[in-house]
């Protein structure tokens, strides 16, 4: 019995000394002019991305798909990759980290309270973000099942945590705020990019080979005829390419961002094709996995990270 009651107090005083760190370093992010920069940065972008969204409220059709353009979010979630990483290399840089362990603070509770504060952080510039974009489209997300809207919300939320994370783990690992910078920017910049080099061809999946179109056709004389013309889809792939784009966005950290940007809903479904039925069907399974492998991608980078800088030579 009293060795479960030492058990027992030791974690309470490990939580007390992570909650006491915390404080602290709260303290120290609200009184960084970064942190003030960073909310503008948030607050504009989700502004602009409410607007953008508000341009496209009267092209509803069969199809409610999210308006959304991502380069509002991905600004705001740069804002906190800097933020983050600045102000976590400033405890090298200042010696802080080695005062922390010299009065006998672990370098895991070290690394915890700084994922928790960074955590935080991110939380705040999140709802920065995303507040003024879902009242701009607010018209597309109340047409989206409860259930959808909501891992909507919290998948765009699990992305700005990843990348948060990201920088944490990578400045606490170099050790220097300039080069933990450019390495956490450019480590969510590449991932970005395989994103966008390979999303027309994954969210094309289901599509057929070739797509009728009616084409609006004004004469000479003034007179309006439509036409059917056949093309041919650019993105259509199938076999080994196509398993390779589809693994390729399931290990993509981002990609759970990217879902939630092209998801959308029917609200009559006798007025589309079934293959649009079909893709419909395979965005929502991806917003549905996508919360369980955000979560995931969080919880192991952030273990990852507490193991390798418990290894690491601070000397």
């Amino acid at each position: 019995m009293t060795k479960v009651w030492r058990a027992f107090i030791f974690r309470w005083w490990e939580v007390t000394v992570i909650f006491d760190l915390i404080k602290a370093r709260l303290v120290y992010y609200f009184k960084s002019p970064l942190f003030y920069i960073a909310v503008i940065v948030s607050l504009a972008s989700g502004i602009y991305g409410g607007l953008y969204c508000s341009y496209f409220k009267d092209e509803v059709g069969a199809v409610i798909s999210c308006s959304a353009d991502d380069m509002w979010m991905l600004t705001a979630i740069w804002a906190v990759i800097v933020l983050v990483a600045m102000c976590a290399g400033r405890e090298f840089s200042d010696g802080t980290i080695r005062n922390k362990i010299a009065v006998g603070h672990t370098k895991a509770n070290i690394f915890i309270s700084e994922i928790c504060v960074a955590s935080i952080i991110t939380f705040i510039m999140y709802l920065l973000d995303i507040v003024p974009t879902a009242i701009g489209g607010w018209y597309f997300i109340s047409e989206f099942p409860t259930s959808s809207a909501v891992k909507w919300f919290v998948n765009i939320f699990l992305a700005f945590e990843l990348m948060s994370i990201f920088a944490v783990v990578i400045t606490y690992l170099l050790t220097k705020r300039a080069v933990a910078v450019v390495g956490a920017f450019a480590i969510h910049f590449v991932l970005y990019i395989i994103v966008g080099f390979t999303d027309g061809y994954y969210y094309s999946i289901g599509e057929p080979r070739y797509i009728t179109y009616t084409d609006t056709i004004i004469c000479e004389d003034g007179t309006i005829k439509e036409e059917e013309n056949e093309y041919e889809n650019g993105y259509y792939i199938e076999g080994f390419s196509k398993t390779l784009i589809q693994i390729g966005h399931i290990a993509n950290p981002i990609s759970g961002l990217e879902d939630a940007i092209h998801f959308g809903c029917i609200s009559d479904k006798t007025k589309v094709e079934d293959y649009v039925l079909k893709q419909k069907t395979n965005r929502k399974r991806d917003l549905d996995i996508d919360v369980i492998k955000m979560l995931a991608y969080c919880i192991a980078t952030s273990c990852a990270g507490a193991y390798l800088f418990g290894k690491k030579d601070l000397k």
